[in-house]
């Protein structure tokens, strides 16, 4: 049964509030961008000079175990001083593994000496699970998601303590994300992030489709930190077909987050979808999951989006880490995101 309908009506109509995103500086920095393993900002600071100093990096995750980091400082302006490589410093390093005769798979915490500090088992994954991704929390904790192969349509997310205590543990659904009528479909939700706030509750985002002809909807939800249930869903197609990038919770309360969106175009005769160039855009959430506002970006060099932090609240500031698919370097963008008075 096909559902092409009901992913159609989850575009949002438009909101009464408004939201004027001004791109600020635009940079390409010389450092080769990776479509699997993205670049994102781990720390900005602002300095008294008026300089803005960023970390960077890379995190190979299973994949490969090495990291990579990087060190930007931008003039007040936005133009880079230096960009030079750094050493990454992450306390533990983290892999799977299916101990024993145990098909379920483990996450095992490796000291930098390669020595086991601990293991958490990572329920209802096993051999056909696809490899787990990791984020690092600022606390020594981490959060995990994992998705089986094709035809299963739930992603397990999990939340572990810096000791290895599981948290808790929540099987997100493409028929939640979508309001499918039963849980029924060929794919997974797509999580592209996982984050924490203040309150200590489990932002997730990324991309969901139940049928592979189907355009993709983006998707944020929040997860209760303490039980992983659900709070609240917010989804949208933005020109046609879209995915979210990274979401942040700002000083002010608002979810911002930026992803990538293009319009769509389905096939008569085959049903098969065709996309047009995709382009980045950003939005915002109220602390309900209300929808505000979403712009998407004329950026000169950015095609794709992948992080966004917040570095000035004062002034409304945002950093953004994207890539030019034309050079597939790396690009940093500096905004500002203003919201009317109303909201």
């Amino acid at each position: 049964m096909k559902f092409w309908s009901t992913a159609a009506l989850l575009m949002l109509a438009v909101s009464a509030h408004s939201m004027t995103v001004k791109i600020l500086s635009e940079h390409l920095y010389p450092i080769a961008m990776s479509h699997s393993t993205p670049i994102k900002i781990d720390d900005c600071q602002l300095l008294e000079s008026g300089e803005m100093r960023i970390s960077l990096f890379r995190d190979f995750n299973f994949i490969r175990p090495e990291m990579e980091s990087w060190t930007i400082v931008l003039d007040s302006t936005g133009c880079p001083v230096l960009c030079e490589e750094s050493d990454p410093d992450y306390p533990l390093i983290f892999r799977t593994s299916q101990l024993g005769e145990s098909t379920e798979r483990w996450l095992i915490a490796l000291s930098g000496q390669g020595d086991t500090v601990w293991t958490c088992l990572l329920e209802r994954t096993n051999e056909f699970h696809a490899t787990p991704h990791v984020t690092r929390l600022p606390d020594g904790g981490c959060l995990i998601h994992s998705s089986p192969d094709r035809y299963q349509i739930y992603t397990e997310i999990y939340s572990i303590s810096s000791t290895g205590e599981m948290i808790c543990h929540y099987s997100l659904g493409t028929d939640y994300l979508l309001d499918l009528p039963e849980p029924i479909g060929e794919n997974n939700p797509n999580v592209r992030f996982l984050g924490k706030t203040s309150s200590g509750d489990i932002l997730a985002g990324g991309g969901v489709y139940h049928i592979y002809d189907d355009p993709q909807a983006w998707f944020v939800c929040l997860l209760d930190g303490d039980t992983g249930n659900p709070l609240w869903k917010t989804t949208g197609l933005a020109r046609g077909t879209a995915f979210v990038s990274e979401a942040i919770e700002t000083s002010s309360g608002l979810i911002v987050f930026a992803g990538n969106t293009a319009r769509c175009s389905v096939s008569e005769d085959s049903d098969e979808i065709s996309l047009d160039v995709m382009m980045p855009f950003i939005a915002a959430l109220d602390s309900t999951g209300e929808l505000q506002e979403l712009v998407v970006l004329d950026a000169e060099l950015a095609d794709v989006i992948y992080g966004i932090v917040e570095v000035n609240p004062l002034d409304s500031e945002f950093l953004i880490t994207g890539r030019s698919t034309t050079s597939g370097k790396l690009v940093l963008l500096r905004v500002s995101i203003y919201a009317n008075q109303e909201n």
